[in-house]
């Protein structure tokens, strides 16, 4: 990223690397400072949903990239469903970028928690799972 950016901040609410705390303090301050032309915030749906908040009174147009679960990447499962603008959107086909200021945060972590259970399920198998790959079956040639 440093090689395409004029400037880039980055930053960790535990100080573990760059500036100790977070996205939206760092762009609050850089907004009071100067004049600042877009935005794009990628991260956990509620620091987007934070950082893109502390544009919108100095009109600063800005983007999210949405990461919701996403299953067969044609919008036809619904799963990677957001509302921007008022309007329904799949992220898999019609983003994953969107207008910061139109998208719907809270039903956006809304339906982000819907698999929680079975993304936690999901894990418990996989750290049980034995690879037996090679061993016994059908061999074929």
């Amino acid at each position: 990223m440093r090689k395409i950016c004029d400037e880039l901040y980055i930053t960790t609410d535990d100080g573990s690397k760059g500036v100790h705390g977070f996205a939206a303090d760092v762009l609050k301050k850089l907004l009071a400072e100067r004049k600042i032309d877009r935005v794009w915030i990628i991260g956990p749906a509620i620091m987007m949903k934070v950082t893109s908040g502390a544009t919108v009174p100095y009109g600063v147009k800005t983007y999210v990239s949405l990461n919701p679960i996403m299953v067969d990447g044609t919008g036809m499962c619904g799963s990677c469903r957001v509302t921007v603008g008022g309007e329904t959107k799949f992220a898999c086909v019609d983003g994953p970028e969107f207008d910061a200021h139109q998208v719907d945060f809270n039903e956006l972590m809304q339906r982000q928690r819907i698999y929680t259970g079975q993304e936690k399920v999901a894990l418990e198998r996989f750290a049980e799972h034995q690879c037996r790959c090679g061993e016994g079956g059908h061999h074929h040639g």
